[in-house]
C-alpha cells in the first residue's frame, strides 16, 4: 500500500475548512471561509443580483468585511457617491458590522491590521492580490461574482491548487527592495509556470524581510497567473499577529516535510538589483540601467504593491531635503488610516509635502486611474500593480513600474533613475531636474 504524500499549507487550510482530514491537488471541495471581503466597485452589480433573486439576508453577517477603498473621495458628479450611500444603508440592513467607509484604506491592509486574517484562516475575496494576507499565514481564494455565493450560503467550492515552493536565501543589498524581488519573479516565471498554483514562500532569507516587504511580494504574485500565495509563519509574523488578533483564535500550519511541490525555486536576495517593468507587459522587466534617462511626467507611491509604511519610509529617505523635478507631478497614497497616521507621526508626510508631492487620502486612488489621470504622450513611473495601455488615463500614455526607491529617485531627476546614486553618492544634487 502506497503511503500518503504529505500536505502543503494550502492543502491543510482547505482541508480544515472543508471538514476533511486531507485534500488532494485538483480535488473540488466545498469550504466555509473565516471571512468574505469585498470592495465597493462591484456592489451596484451585487445589489442588482441580490434583488433579482429576492435575497435580503446573508448567512453570516459577522464574516462579511466590506471596504470602500477604491473611491475614498467621491467627487461632484461621480456615481461613486451613490455607491457609498448604497453600502452604508445596505450593510446596516444586513447587519454587517465590519463595514469600513471612505478613507479607511485598502481591504488588503484592513484584513491584516485589524486581525481578520490570521494563521490558518481562509478568506474568500474579490481579487487575487489580496494574497498579501498570506504574510500572516492566511489563505486568500479569489472569486468574481461567485463571492455572493459565499455571502449567501457561507460556503463555496474551491479547486485544490498545486503548490510551488520558493525559498529565499541571503538578504537584500542597499537600493534593492521587495518590489524588485517580485518583479524579477514575474520576469522569470510569468509565462504560466505558476498557473493554477499556490506559491508558498519561505527559506532562511525570509527572516530578513519585513512584514511590509512580504505583503508587497504576495500582492503581486497573482500576475504570474497563480491562484494564490502564502508564506511560512515565523516569529516575526507571529509577533505581528499577536498584537492584532484581538482575541481571535489562530493556528500556525506548516507544510509537511514530504509535501509534494510542482517545483522548488531558490532565490538569492543578495543578487537582486533595482528593476523597472516596461509597458505594456508585467513580464517585461529590466534592470533600471536599461531604461535610465527615460523622461517622466508623473511619479506615484501607492497601490497594494507599494503603499505600506516601509514603502513611504523608503521614498521619504530619498526625498528628505530635496525637491522633485519641476516637470514631475508626484502623488503619495498611504495604504490605510494606520499607515497615514504613523507616517504623520514619523514626519514622512511633511517630507513629501516639502519635496513638492501631493499626499492623498488612504485608498487605491492613482493605481486604477481614479486620480492622477495621464494625458496622451505622458509617462509615469509608479509602484502600481498594472502597466497596460490606458490603465491610468489615455491609451497613448505609458506606465513604468518600480520600487518606491526607484520612483522617488526618478521624481527627483525628472527621468527614470537608479536609486543607488542617492545612496552611494553623498554629493548627489539636492535640486531636482538635473542629470
Amino acid at each position: 500500500m502506497t503511503a500518503l504524500q504529505g500536505q502543503t499549507i494550502a492543502q491543510k487550510i482547505l482541508a480544515r475548512h472543508a471538514g476533511k482530514d486531507r485534500v488532494e491537488v485538483g480535488e473540488h471541495v466545498t469550504c466555509s471561509p473565516d471571512h468574505v471581503v469585498t470592495q465597493e466597485l462591484y456592489w451596484p452589480t451585487h445589489k442588482a443580483n441580490l434583488d433579482a433573486i429576492g435575497m435580503d439576508t446573508v448567512a453570516r453577517p459577522d464574516k462579511a468585511v466590506i471596504v470602500i477603498d477604491h473611491t475614498p473621495s467621491a467627487a461632484t458628479g461621480s456615481r461613486h457617491a451613490a455607491t457609498h450611500r448604497l453600502l452604508k444603508d445596505l450593510t446596516a440592513k444586513l447587519g454587517i458590522d465590519n463595514f469600513f467607509g471612505p478613507n479607511t484604506g485598502l481591504r488588503h491592509l484592513v484584513m491584516v491590521e485589524r486581525g481578520f486574517a490570521r494563521p490558518g484562516s481562509l478568506v474568500f475575496s474579490d481579487e487575487g492580490n489580496i494574497a498579501s494576507i498570506g504574510a500572516v499565514g492566511a489563505l486568500n481564494i479569489a472569486m468574481s461574482s461567485d463571492i455572493l455565493v459565499a455571502l449567501l450560503k457561507d460556503e463555496n467550492w474551491v479547486t485544490v491548487p498545486k503548490t510551488v515552493r520558493v525559498n529565499f536565501h541571503g538578504k537584500l543589498t542597499p537600493g534593492a527592495s521587495a518590489r524588485d524581488v517580485i518583479q524579477g519573479i514575474l520576469r522569470d516565471y510569468g509565462q504560466g509556470e505558476f498557473l493554477q498554483c499556490c506559491v508558498e514562500y519561505g527559506g532562511p532569507g525570509l527572516a530578513s524581510l519585513s512584514m511590509d516587504d512580504r505583503q508587497t511580494i504576495l500582492a503581486s504574485t497573482f500576475h504570474a497567473m497563480s491562484d494564490t500565495a502564502i508564506m511560512d509563519v515565523d516569529d516575526i509574523a507571529l509577533e505581528y499577529v499577536a498584537q492584532r488578533a484581538n482575541g481571535r483564535p489562530y493556528e500556525v500550519l506548516k507544510s509537511d516535510p514530504d509535501a509534494e511541490y510542482d517545483q522548488v525555486i531558490d532565490i538569492d536576495l543578495s543578487a537582486i538589483t533595482p528593476m523597472v517593468t516596461v509597458p505594456p507587459l508585467q513580464t517585461n522587466v529590466w534592470p533600471v540601467q536599461s531604461v535610465a534617462g527615460q523622461p517622466i511626467h508623473q511619479a506615484n507611491i501607492g497601490s497594494c504593491a507599494g503603499n505600506r509604511l516601509q514603502d513611504l519610509r523608503d521614498a521619504a529617505s530619498l526625498l528628505r531635503g530635496r525637491q522633485i523635478a519641476k516637470t514631475v507631478t508626484m502623488y503619495v497614497s498611504p495604504g490605510s488610516q494606520n499607515v497615514y497616521a504613523e507616517a504623520a507621526r514619523e514626519g514622512l508626510l511633511e517630507v513629501f509635502a516639502n519635496a513638492g508631492a501631493t499626499v492623498l487620502s488612504p485608498g487605491c486612488n492613482t493605481c486604477w486611474g481614479y486620480l492622477g489621470v495621464l494625458n496622451a504622450g505622458e509617462v509615469s513611473i509608479s509602484t502600481h500593480q498594472f502597466n497596460y495601455q490606458g490603465r491610468n488615463g489615455s491609451e497613448e500614455s505609458h506606465v513604468y513600474l518600480a520600487s518606491p526607491l526607484t520612483v522617488a529617485a526618478s521624481a527627483l531627476r525628472g527621468m527614470i533613475c537608479d536609486p543607488r546614486i542617492y545612496l552611494e553618492d553623498a554629493r548627489a544634487p539636492l535640486a531636482g531636474g538635473d542629470a
